[in-house]
């Protein structure tokens, strides 16, 4: 190996989408991550981080591809993490570009300029931190600002620890960063709702409730009602169709299961008004649902954060902090 060979180190640039603006006025904002330090930038040249929703992570110095993109891979997971547990919202894409040159024209600006053009990724992007390496910039509009603090530091705390999230887990938080990043009140209800449900389907019926489905199933084919091809209708409805849970069963056994039992009620009334939105009967021309999908986010980030929380256990206090349950289960008709 050469010594330039040697001497390469490699850069993590995360850039992602905040639907607040954080509420920083300088151009950088240094952070410790672990022993390394994070460099947020907007992700416009020259403009301060507070002026835009695009935002830059750049975390340099590692001696390998594989090692910048397994601390990549962390740290898009804890900013999405950070964003549910924070309520704040974030868009870390799918490091797909946004804005790319042709082969040829970025050949020819090498030669007349030395500057190495890099397609600008949403996401996460691992490169070799070259002096020479520019992006197109981009620009955002917006006034609306959240407070760094609590955001910032709990993505450089949960880094070490994204490695304990499932894959169900990661899907979650791309459903609920998704409703939080949503300004239309109906996407947020629909989309919080459905992180809920995605969780509560994977559950399964009990052993002994397998077992009175198939017994059920046997006396229905033997019964003396019907006609024998009826009959094996229903026993193969009972063999079959019912051997998974409905949505509603299967959210109530993931209520079960860590421990908010007493969420079954404001769960089955705050969905009843969901429902009553999106079957038909609404939404009303002119009609304010912020108030619903402010209680439907708060209801059901508290469900997913307690789920979380039984793998990264510092999410259960946020569930308490950024989704309380007093909110969620009150109506304005309640005292």
């Amino acid at each position: 190996m050469t010594q330039a060979q040697n001497s390469r180190t490699y850069r993590v640039r995360l850039r992602f989408r905040l639907l607040k603006k954080l509420g920083i006025d300088a151009q950088e904002h240094r952070f410790q991550i672990g022993q390394r330090e994070a460099i947020l930038s907007s992700a416009v040249p020259d403009v301060p981080i507070r002026d835009s929703e695009w935002l830059v992570m750049n975390i340099r110095g590692f001696p390998s591809e594989e090692e910048a993109r397994s601390f990549g891979q962390g740290l898009r997971t804890a900013v999405e993490l950070a964003s549910v547990s924070t309520r704040l919202g974030v868009d870390v894409g799918r490091d797909l570009a946004t804005s790319a040159l042709g082969r040829q024209v970025k050949e020819q600006i090498l030669r007349e300029t030395g500057a190495i053009v890099r397609d600008n990724i949403h996401g996460l992007d691992v490169l070799e931190d070259d002096p020479r390496v520019v992006y197109f910039a981009m620009s955002g509009a917006g006034t609306v600002h959240a407070n760094p603090e609590p955001f910032l530091p709990l993505a450089a705390e949960l880094h070490d620890q994204t490695h304990a999230l499932s894959e169900q887990s990661r899907d979650l938080l791309l459903l609920l960063n998704y409703a939080l990043m949503r300004p239309e009140p109906v996407a947020q209800i629909v989309f919080a709702f459905s992180a809920v449900e995605t969780l509560g389907q994977d559950l399964t019926w009990s052993d002994g409730q397998l077992d009175l489905l198939a017994h059920l199933a046997q006396c229905a084919a033997q019964s003396s009602l019907a006609t024998a091809e009826e009959r094996q209708e229903v026993a193969d409805a009972l063999g079959k169709s019912l051997h998974r849970l409905t949505l509603r069963q299967g959210v109530m056994r993931l209520l079960t299961s860590i421990g908010l039992q007493h969420l079954r009620r404001p769960w089955d009334a705050l969905y009843g008004e969901r429902s009553t939105l999106v079957h038909g009967l609404a939404p009303r021309p002119g009609a304010d649902y912020s108030d619903l999908a402010h209680r439907a986010v708060t209801l059901c980030g508290h469900i997913l954060l307690k789920a979380i929380a039984k793998e990264i256990q510092v999410a259960d206090r946020h569930a308490e902090i950024y989704f309380p349950i007093a909110v969620a289960t009150t109506t304005p008709n309640q005292s």
